[in-house]
């Protein structure tokens, strides 16, 4: 095999593997939980073929999407807990209350992101560790060695520093004010709540829209008082 392809085809795997170790890496760095306004959130980014942000309410089964971005990445969100005495206070004013959420949502997202890249540097670090090992078990020159290794995490840069860049600029908060039901029983009623929220600070209109969504989660039960408070 003539030396230059040779050379080509190593390019090539290195290059591959490098790809598979920072993927693998972003799949490791799992679900990440922050703060907003009202409550918490969970976030997670996951590499996928198509970008959107994905919110899913676990406990009734709703699962909304909005093309946010074009990146190769899905922002998964889904709420962990929700502050009760938040929720009151947000009953005010719930155009000031979504602004604040979407300040802190937003937060949180970019903090994912950041922290998924770093997992994906991580995992290119390894894999020109790795590199690094295979060569001298083979017996090449030490430089060569060392030279396979910096490639491999420069790659690594080039790949996280370009696919956040594209995260950025073809980041599109507004497709959040249309999203697309994808899941769950009542799940397009909520996105027309969510609808009406981006563009209603009327509180019993967003409550009449929420109406249909209370007989769909009717098994959602609270628990009744107990003890010298219970009637």
């Amino acid at each position: 095999m003539p030396r230059s392809v040779r050379v080509g085809l190593i390019a090539l795997l290195l290059g591959f593997f490098t790809l598979v170790c920072m993927l693998l890496a972003m799949r490791l760095a799992g679900p990440v939980t922050h703060k907003y306004n009202l409550g918490t959130l969970q976030y997670e980014v996951r590499p996928s073929f198509s970008g959107k942000a994905q919110l899913f309410v676990p406990l009734a089964g709703w699962q909304l999407e909005a093309p946010v971005f074009d990146a190769p990445y899905t922002l998964a969100v889904q709420p962990r807990h929700v502050d009760p005495h938040e929720i009151v206070r947000a009953a005010g004013g719930v155009k000031e209350t979504l602004k604040t959420a979407k300040r802190d949502v937003k937060h949180g997202a970019i903090l994912t992101f950041v922290r998924a890249l770093l997992f994906s540097l991580a995992g290119g670090l390894v894999a020109g560790a790795v590199a690094l090992l295979a060569f001298l078990a083979f017996g090449r020159p030490r430089r060569l060695a060392w030279m396979a290794a910096a490639a491999c995490f420069a790659l690594s840069i080039l790949l996280a520093g370009g696919s956040g860049l594209w995260v950025w600029q073809s980041l599109n908060i507004s497709a959040l004010k249309r999203p697309t039901a994808t899941h769950g029983a009542g799940s397009k009623a909520v996105a027309a709540v969510i609808r009406r929220l981006a563009n209603d600070g009327n509180l019993g209109t967003v409550i009449q829209d929420l109406a249909p969504l209370l007989a769909v989660a009717e098994h959602l039960k609270v628990p009744a008082a107990t003890g010298a408070g219970a009637p």
